[in-house]
């Protein structure tokens, strides 16, 4: 097998191990926060300094409120002229998410975890119903766009990016079996999915084969690249450029397989976030409707 470095020897020594922090780190300490403090808050609930109608927990609620109310500038923003020059689109979706999950927490503090009345229990199951179907469609909005600010893609463009991001078959010419097992990968993914269907199923075995393809395939670049080095007892120098050169082809394995899936579900997740947004807007209309109804409800009597 033709080595990918080839020189002289001298000490075998197994490599170091790669460590990536996730992307979404700074969203995913958020909601760990926020599930804590709710968890924490559902424990002590019976033993709160407050009651949902005395200044305490009546301004907590009142906050809540405003936050949830400021949701609707989201969308307003991308439709009323003059707020589109107010600050970048981005920034708006993420106070929009920020709140999305704040203002709700906020809320069952307000209601110190219990329903009090009929229209309050109306209220906060719509509350609760719009920001879980929020987490959803988050979900569904990172899957067909560029990132969590980025630009909506397209079927094409993500073809056009996986085209440009190297060719498998002469970066692991070394490697035949590996190049094999990608390209099957690649084939057997895109000819599965359907543009425009819902394919849950798929969505759940291709991201499972995607998994287990990264590991295996790993296990089997180390054999490929460090076997014969080992074996030569190639010099600490000539290792070096071999750990280099093994995580450069560690992480295009990683994204080529990440970026095949992608694409193959693209057409699943565009489709689920057009009914997810079917089904949320009017989750958002019974908010607003059930929350004035509770203020009134609750200033009246």
């Amino acid at each position: 097998m033709p080595s990918p470095i080839s020189s002289p020897p001298a000490v075998e020594r197994r490599k170091p191990r790669q460590k990536n922090l996730p992307k979404d780190y700074g969203w995913n300490l958020y909601i760990i926060i926020i599930t804590l403090l709710l968890i924490v808050g559902l424990f002590i609930s019976q033993g709160l300094p407050y009651k949902p109608g005395d200044t305490v927990g009546y301004n907590i609620g009142l906050v809540g409120g405003l936050m949830l109310l400021s949701l609707l500038l989201y969308p307003m923003r991308k439709r009323v002229r003059f707020l589109k020059n107010l600050a970048p689109l981005p920034k708006w979706f993420k106070w929009h998410m920020v709140f999305g999950i704040l203002g709700p927490t906020l809320i069952l503090f307000h209601s110190t975890f219990h329903i009090g009345s009929i229209n309050a229990g109306v209220a906060l199951a719509c509350m609760l119903l719009v920001s879980g179907s929020g987490i959803f469609g988050r979900f569904f909005y990172t899957k067909i766009h560029y990132g969590l600010y980025g630009r909506h893609a397209t079927h094409k463009q993500l073809q056009e990016d996986l085209d440009g991001s190297g060719d498998v078959q002469s970066i692991f010419s070394f490697a035949p079996e590996i190049q094999k097992k990608l390209v099957e990968f690649h084939s057997n993914a895109v000819n599965s999915s359907g543009a425009g269907k819902i394919r849950i199923g798929k969505i759940l075995t291709l991201s499972l084969r995607a998994r287990w393809l990264s590991i295996t395939l790993v296990r089997d670049l180390e054999d490929a690249m460090y076997n014969d080095a080992n074996e030569k007892k190639w010099s600490d120098a000539q290792m070096q450029r071999l750990d280099e050169l093994f995580y450069q082809n560690v992480n295009f394995i990683n994204s080529y397989l990440r970026a095949v899936k992608h694409l193959a579900q693209f057409g699943t997740y565009e489709k689920l976030f057009s009914l997810w947004h079917v089904f949320h807007v009017p989750f958002v209309y019974m908010l607003a409707f059930s929350a004035v109804w509770h203020v009134i409800a609750v200033h009246m009597y």
